[in-house]
């Protein structure tokens, strides 16, 4: 007798072919996702990361050439500066925000001691006498009085305080908008490397 004995039991039932693809295509859209996403965090810059962990701007950019007054009545200029990392920090003695990250701006500039890192803080005050009173003379900051505005308004800043990163190339590298926790460790270890870069 020829064909298939009736009681000869059947294999394993198996679905729909398509069905089989679809699941093998879909475990490989999954799995080259995954690794697109891990190689894009291995390109992230050491900027990208701040961006995304406190909320900087990334910037890209010639810095604008900024001059004020310094506490001694010299001219401070911002292009004396080239060569090192500069953290242009726009600040007023009668802004609440700006007082109460002084002493955290005050710390950052202590721990980068040994690095070519100037913290430039330009004064929105309209003279000398409210910023002695809040800071005293010898101080890691280095302080400019910018009684005109203009330093301000080159760099379009309208709310204090205001930060800016340059790099030793004089370039514009991220901004950071209001209060800010300045003893973040990833802040230091960024500025570090950035005072390593060219």
């Amino acid at each position: 007798m020829s064909g298939p004995d009736a009681r000869t039991p059947a294999g394993p039932r198996q679905g729909p072919r398509w069905l089989h693809w679809v699941l093998v295509v879909g475990a490989l859209v999954t799995v080259v996702g995954m690794i697109a996403r891990e190689l894009q965090r291995g390109r992230e810059t050491p900027e990208s990361l701040l961006v995304h962990a406190l909320g900087a701007q990334l910037l890209d950019g010639p810095a604008p050439p900024i001059e004020m007054v310094g506490a001694d009545g010299k001219t401070i200029r911002l292009s004396d500066l080239r060569g090192r990392v500069v953290f242009v920090n726009f600040w007023a003695t009668w802004c609440p925000p700006c007082r109460a990250e002084l002493p955290d701006l005050k710390a950052l500039a202590a721990t980068m001691r040994g690095v070519p890192f100037t913290l430039l803080a330009v004064s929105a005050d309209d003279s000398w006498d409210d910023i002695h009173g809040m800071i005293p003379d010898k101080t890691d900051l280095m302080i400019g009085l910018d009684t005109e505005k203009g330093a301000m308004r080159r760099y379009g800043t309208e709310k204090l305080p205001e930060t800016y990163v340059i790099d030793r190339q004089g370039r514009l590298r991220l901004r950071f908008v209001n209060v800010q926790s300045w003893t973040d460790e990833r802040i230091h270890r960024y500025l570090e490397w950035l005072a390593t870069q060219g």
